[in-house]
C-alpha cells in the first residue's frame, strides 16, 4: 500500500509541475524551426569553427574538438576536457549551443568532476537497488524503504549539481553567443538583435523546461523503484 501511495504522488507531482511551470515541448520545437534566423544563422562557419573560436574568446584553447557525424547532441565532457560536436548546421541555436558547452568548460573543475563522477556514483547506487529489490535480496519492507530514503537524499545533491552548472551556462551562453557574432561581422546589428530576441524567447522555454526535466526524471526513477518493489 506504501508503494502505490508513493507511485500515484510522484505521478501526481509530474502532472502539477508540468502544468504549473507550463512546459510545452512543441513550442520549443516550433521556435527553433524559424526560418529566418536559420538562415541568418547558416552564414557563420561550422559548428567545430565556431566553437574554436568561442573558446578563444574564452582564453580556454586547450579543450579537445570532435566532431560526432551520427549525433544530434552536442555536449562538454569534463573527464576528458572534451566538446563533443552534434552535425547540425541549419538550426539558428547551434550558436548559442556552442557557447552553452563552452561555457562548462570554463566552470569550477573541481565541481565538474565531482559531477561526472558523482552522476556515476548516483547511477549505479540506482541500478543496484533495483536489482536487489527484483532478485529479492532487500525483499524486507524496511530495506527497501531504507534504500528510497537513500535515493533520495543522492538524488537531491544531484539535481542541486547538475541544476546549478547547466543554469550557470544556459544564462550566460546568449551573451557569449552576441559577443561571437559581433566579432565574426558576417551580420549586421539588425541581424544580430533578431537572433538575440529568438534566444530569449527560446531561453524562456528551455530553462524551465531543463529545470523540470530534471525533478522529473527522478520522480520517474521513484515511480520505477516502487513500482518494482510493489511486483516483487
Amino acid at each position: 500500500m506504501e508503494y502505490l501511495c508513493i507511485i500515484i504522488l510522484s505521478i501526481i507531482m509530474i502532472l502539477v509541475t508540468i502544468i504549473v511551470f507550463k512546459i510545452n515541448m512543441k513550442q520549443i520545437i516550433a521556435i527553433s524551426k524559424n526560418e529566418k534566423l536559420n538562415e541568418i544563422a547558416e552564414k557563420y562557419p561550422s559548428n567545430t569553427e565556431i566553437c574554436k573560436k568561442i573558446l578563444k574568446i574564452l582564453k580556454n584553447e586547450g579543450v579537445k574538438i570532435e566532431k560526432t557525424e551520427n549525433s544530434d547532441t552536442t555536449l562538454y565532457i569534463a573527464i576528458t576536457n572534451k566538446i563533443s560536436i552534434a552535425n547540425n548546421q541549419t538550426n539558428f541555436t547551434r550558436i548559442q549551443t556552442m557557447a552553452h558547452e563552452c561555457l562548462h568548460s570554463i566552470q569550477p573543475r573541481r565541481l565538474l568532476i565531482f559531477n561526472f563522477i558523482y552522476t556515476n556514483i548516483y547511477l549505479i547506487f540506482y541500478a543496484v537497488s533495483l536489482i536487489l529489490i527484483v532478485f529479492k535480496i532487500a525483499n524486507e519492507k524496511h530495506q527497501v524503504i531504507f534504500l528510497l530514503a537513500i535515493f533520495l537524499i543522492l538524488s537531491f545533491l544531484y539535481y542541486v549539481v547538475r541544476i546549478y552548472l547547466e543554469n550557470d551556462a544556459m544564462f550566460k551562453a546568449k551573451y557569449l553567443a552576441k559577443e561571437y557574432m559581433e566579432s565574426e561581422n558576417i551580420s549586421d546589428k539588425d541581424e544580430i538583435y533578431e537572433v538575440i530576441q529568438g534566444y530569449e524567447q527560446a531561453n524562456s522555454l528551455s530553462i524551465k523546461t531543463t529545470n523540470v526535466q530534471f525533478f522529473v526524471q527522478i520522480l520517474i526513477k521513484v515511480i520505477i523503484f516502487s513500482l518494482l518493489a510493489l511486483i516483487f
